[in-house]
């Protein structure tokens, strides 16, 4: 067989290793305090942080970040996202709950990806359907 075809999973950049690694980065802008949950998994963080979480290839992926106390007009939290490398945030901001990816009013904002993450991507980036 030749070295230089490629299979579906390279044609379609489909991680086949059977996790998700999901990277939530927050960074706070002036005095807050937040929560940060991926699939009820839960951190609490006043400042930038880095969160990773590994989570089996077909799970559906909640994001929940609770903003419990901020200076309104002066604070706020933005949130970039990463699955296994490819950007859903602030790409996609407009399919979070508040439609942003820069929190700044109390309460919880979401972000929730239907099992399969890949079918999903495929679909949202308009490259089609992936079955």
């Amino acid at each position: 067989m030749p070295q230089d075809i490629n299979t579906f999973s390279d044609l379609t950049a489909i991680e086949t290793r059977g996790r998700l690694q999901v990277q939530v980065k927050t960074q706070a802008h002036g005095t807050v305090k937040y929560t940060v949950q991926v699939n009820e998994r839960h951190t609490e963080s006043r400042y930038n942080t880095d969160h990773i979480h590994h989570l089996a290839l077909l799970d559906p992926v909640v994001i929940k970040i609770n903003l419990l106390e901020f200076i309104e007009g002066a604070s706020g939290v933005e949130v970039a996202v990463s699955i296994n490398g490819l950007e859903v945030l602030p790409k996609y901001q407009h399919l979070a709950s508040k439609q942003n990816n820069y929190i700044d009013t109390l309460g919880e904002w979401q972000l929730a990806i239907p099992a399969n993450f890949y079918t999903w991507y495929h679909e949202i980036s308009g490259q089609g359907f992936v079955a």
